[in-house]
């Protein structure tokens, strides 16, 4: 619902960020007759703007109230910042002060400042021009590229969240029971993630992918419309995803079980009678789960990335869903347009670097603060 106002608001077809006027010519009838070629001006962006005014100056009388809008959100993180670090120097808040911005801080308070600072100046931007004008301007149907990018960050968010909750269960089960019962178990278990590594994983997901589409174009009563059909397809994909990555954290935690059924703890609730459901839960997977945090953080990166890739050779999500696979898929025939389209593919590949940086970053973040032996 948020996103309704950049949805509704469509034009003929594609526009350059900030412009006021379609990207291409159209012929229109002169008053006095013949007809001639024009840039028509946009039905939304840029429509406050009188005819000949400067898109520059109007920008530049807007960058006030950015600037604002971005002080205000950091004063307040700064202010709950010096709070919090305040209470750990015995309320000097003057010296927590100084110990952010000089960098003298345990954790990097200061890069974190200015990253949180360069993303509210971008928020503040896009909340306050884009019901103005198309930041990143419109595709190819007319609409704004700024929402389609946001609602890809929303699929991606999505695969990466399902297909971890389908993969957990698969990894930490079966990797803790080959580590610490060993065996026949181990014997059974290794075979079938070594079966499935085998297989190239693209492979494996396009020839899963494929077949669930052939039941699903082979029942189309079981779907009322459009919609339900476009989400049980991306539902089943993430159900793929998840059961055929799981062997990468299944071998990790089968590694690091192995260690630890031979320390001391392990050995001695052994000796005093435990069962093994009650060391696995006690005393294994506790001591397991910063392995667990971090590749499950790091696994998410590579299904944003497996999703655009799949999506771009049309075996991904549902072409009517909307994601950075489809947004790069429609911008390959962009780019050979004249003259070239390029925000789509800019837009694309911008968001989706930040969405995946962000993760790899909280990734390090989750292995200090989960690694027992730090």
């Amino acid at each position: 619902h948020a996103l309704a106002p950049l949805r509704l608001r469509t034009e003929k077809t594609y526009s350059a960020p900030f412009a006021d006027r379609l990207y291409q010519r159209e012929t229109v009838e002169l008053a006095g007759g013949g007809q001639t070629r024009i840039y028509p001006r946009l039905e939304h962006g840029g429509s406050h703007l009188p005819e000949g005014a400067s898109i520059a100056a109007d920008l530049a009388q807007h960058l006030v109230t950015i600037v604002s809008y971005a002080g205000i959100a950091m004063l307040a993180v700064l202010t709950m910042l010096i709070l919090a670090v305040g209470r750990g120097r015995q309320g000097r808040y003057g010296d927590a002060l100084r110990a952010i911005l000089c960098g003298h801080t345990t954790l990097a308070w200061r890069a974190a400042l200015v990253t949180t600072a360069l993303l509210a100046l971008l928020v503040a931007a896009a909340y306050v021009l884009a019901p103005l004008y198309h930041v990143i301007g419109t595709d190819k149907v007319g609409q704004d590229v700024l929402y389609l990018s946001l609602k890809s960050v929303r699929t991606a968010l999505v695969i990466g969240t399902i297909t971890t909750l389908v993969m957990l269960p698969f990894a930490v089960a079966l990797g803790i029971a080959a580590g610490y019962l060993g065996g026949w178990v181990d014997d059974a278990i290794q075979y079938l993630y070594t079966v499935l590594n085998a297989i190239p994983g693209v492979l494996l997901i396009a020839a899963a992918v494929l077949m669930m589409q052939v039941v699903i174009d082979t029942h189309p009563d079981w779907f009322e419309t459009a919609a339900e059909r476009s989400d049980a397809r991306l539902l089943a994909l993430c159900f793929i995803l998840g059961i055929t990555s799981w062997t990468g954290l299944c071998r990790l935690l089968r590694g690091e079980t192995l260690k630890l059924r031979e320390l001391e703890y392990v050995q001695a609730a052994r000796a005093f009678g435990a069962s093994t459901a009650t060391i696995l839960r006690r005393h294994i997977l506790p001591n397991v789960m910063h392995i667990v945090m971090i590749a499950l953080v790091m696994d998410f990166s590579g299904l944003v990335l497996a999703e655009a890739v799949l999506s771009y050779v049309g075996i991904g999500v549902d072409p009517t869903t909307i994601s950075f696979g489809t947004m790069i898929n429609m911008a390959r025939a962009e780019l050979a347009r004249e003259p070239m389209v390029w925000w789509s593919l800019a837009a694309a590949f911008a968001f989706m670097f930040v969405l995946v940086l962000a993760a790899n970053l909280f990734a390090d973040v989750v292995r200090d603060a989960f690694d027992p032996r730090r």
